[in-house]
């Protein structure tokens, strides 16, 4: 159910489409969009039933000919709910000559992680561009179903000199919208009456360009855009409810799925009943469908029409052993129901999307489809389409979302999902050094749980050169770490925290001066590397999850010398972060405990100066040094 709802403005992603294609330095003026503008009509046709057809025109000043943003354009449309048409595309030339587009090109989107959908696009080249040409692009669209309608971007790939909505709504129909991301502020909004329609128009001018930052969120969270629905219309037959109220976007998902699980289920069934076998709790009845669902069943997303909402038959997934989310969620449902446990299917957006069902009551807010089992009062998330996901836990990108919970065909409850504490996915280690002359030496244990083990799982056992693997898992902290002889324990689906032991030794860590032995006794710096340039980015930081670490250090002192300095212990914590550092001198040992934890999921641009100021804090930390001395 990962069905793209959203379709940005056309050079939104086009930079994506000219790969290969490179701006050698150049000093020519930066292109820029000199204005875009989507005109929509809402009107009742003959048959009773909304029309919603779309004209987009779009304008360009080409600065840079061989920038991709401008040498053309794509349209982006599903087939089966939209049609496009009248594509009218040219240039003007800085000597007033109009060079029409030759040729328009249909084709199939390519879209990480989906096997088959219906999303499609137009594509087009302007050719004999020249610096300080113009381009016009305009095609209309029609949409076939008034529940999916595309949000609109103000902001682009490009700066915009002029950015602007409206909306031709007939007196029949009724609206919704609103506004999200930032700078909305900014939006210039009026309506005005003519005839049977009112106009609804927003306008957004002088815009900068996107920003993009891999590790940032979607663009849902921080660029500026204009959602709208309509909530009802009247015809013959009087009010007829579309979206618009998470009552009427419950009863339209219900209405997709009331024909679904007819076929035969006797072997799915039968399947069932073997698996729970000798299991006496329910909890353990429900790891074992979804263990049997998560290994057995692979992950294939489809997304062609309604099938992109629709789960397919029980029967049907169950006996081909694949299917999408929405697939395997029915599918463990079903089974669940014949173990005699209470559960239902439950529409959910994930982090990619930055909407509530109170404020977007419209299906943009949902591409995502789980199970959830209420067992002694308590809900547990089953998303199966985590291959390596530890039950009861569940996906980290479903974390702190609202999940839209069928009870029956009137009934449904909104539960959020918990976003996971930092302690449950931690990384800790013990590791044992010597000091041999000018490195160190020694044998290290490291447990990882939670989101950590499944993120290792899924790196650990997907990788052909798995001791590769591990070396450069361990020497991503530090650059002269050498490591051997590894060992891997509780690489399964079980809770126990996955094992890595391993020999190690450290290079040039030692300095000598005089009769002094110097060393950093830290050997991993968690978020060392991770300040915020606050002059170049503008964007949240977000992270996949919470987590924590905690490291033991325990060093054996050489003969013939002794603890001359230790640092002080260390403590600081905000909202963000929590770090501590504690020395210790045991015997002839130094034990040394480091101790981190990570708080929050998204960094606002406003929490960017207080994690700089602790993260500044930490990393001089992990540059203390221990001094031993001869004795």
């Amino acid at each position: 159910m990962n069905r793209i709802l959203t379709t940005y403005s056309l050079a939104f992603v086009l930079g994506f489409l000219f790969i290969g294609v490179t701006s050698a330095q150049t000093t020519s003026q930066k292109s820029y969009i000199i204005s875009k503008s989507d005109f929509y009509t809402f009107d009742i046709n003959k048959n009773d039933t909304p029309v919603i057809t779309l004209n987009s025109e779009e304008k360009k000043w080409v600065g840079d000919k061989e920038d991709p943003l401008v040498q053309g354009n794509r349209i982006d449309y599903s087939d089966a709910f939209e049609s496009v048409y009248d594509i009218e595309a040219y240039s003007i030339t800085p000597e007033n000559k109009k060079i029409k587009v030759r040729y328009i090109d249909t084709k199939d989107r390519e879209i990480e992680n989906i096997f088959y959908h219906d999303q499609k696009m137009k594509i087009y080249y302007f050719p004999d561009l020249k610096n300080g040409s113009e381009t016009y692009s305009y095609y209309k669209k029609s949409y076939y179903n008034p529940h999916f309608l595309d949000p609109f971007y103000f902001k682009d790939d490009l700066e915009c000199k002029e950015a602007k909505i409206t909306l031709k709504v007939s007196n029949k129909i009724e609206i919704g919208y609103v506004l999200k991301g930032r700078e909305t502020d900014k939006i210039q909004f009026t309506t005005q009456k003519e005839g049977d329609y009112t106009l609804y128009t927003w306008r957004l001018t002088d815009s900068q360009k996107v920003e993009y930052f891999d590790d940032g969120p979607k663009l849902s969270y921080y660029t500026p855009h204009l959602i709208f629905f309509i909530k009802s219309y009247v015809n013959s037959a009087g009010k007829q409810p579309v979206v618009g109220s998470v009552d009427n976007l419950y009863h339209f998902y219900t209405q997709t799925i009331k024909d679904i699980n007819k076929a035969d289920e006797s072997s799915l069934r039968a399947q069932t009943l073997e698996l729970i076998k000798g299991l006496s709790s329910d909890l353990d009845k429900t790891k074992a469908i979804f263990d049997f669902v998560q290994s057995k069943v692979q992950y294939v997303a489809f997304e062609d029409g309604m099938g992109g909402f629709i789960p397919r038959e029980s029967a049907d997934v169950f006996q081909k052993k694949y299917g999408d989310c929405k697939d395997m969620a029915n599918l463990l449902n079903q089974m669940l129901h014949v173990a005699g446990i209470e559960s239902n299917i439950a529409w959910i957006g994930t982090r990619h999307n930055n909407y509530s069902y109170e404020e977007v009551p419209s299906p943009i807010v949902d591409n995502h489809m789980i199970c959830i089992a209420n067992i002694d009062k308590q809900n547990y998330f089953l998303d199966a389409t985590g291959q390596y996901t530890i039950f009861p836990s569940f996906t980290p990108f479903i974390q702190g979302k609202q999940a839209l919970l069928k009870i029956d065909d009137h009934q449904y409850k909104i539960i959020p999902v918990p976003i996971v504490a930092s302690e449950a996915n931690q990384n800790s280690g013990k590791i044992k050094i010597n000091i041999d002359e000018d490195k160190l030496a020694g044998t290290a244990q490291f447990q990882m749980s939670g989101f950590l083990k499944t993120q290792f799982l899924a790196s650990y056992k997907n990788s052909v050169e798995k001791e590769k693997m591990l070396k450069n898992y361990l020497s991503r902290f530090i650059v002269n770490l050498t490591a051997n002889n590894f060992e891997v324990k509780n690489d399964d689906l079980s809770r126990n925290p996955v094992s890595v032991l391993c020999q190690f030794s450290v290079d040039k860590w030692i300095k000598k001066v005089e009769n002094q032995l110097l060393f950093k006794p830290i050997l991993f710096f968690p978020f060392s590397d991770s300040r915020i340039d606050t002059q170049i980015r503008k964007v949240p930081y977000m992270f996949d999850f919470n987590k924590s670490y905690n490291f033991e250090y325990e060093i054996a002192i050489p003969n013939g010398y002794k603890l001359d300095f230790k640092p002080d212990d260390y403590s600081m914590s905000n909202d963000l972060v929590k770090a501590k550092i504690k020395y210790k001198l045991q015997d002839r040992k130094i034990v040394v405990n480091q101790e981190l934890e990570l708080n929050k999921l998204l960094l606002e641009t406003e929490d960017f100066e207080s994690w700089n100021t602790i993260i500044k804090s930490i990393t001089k930390q992990y540059n203390q040094n221990i001094i031993l001395v001869k004795e």
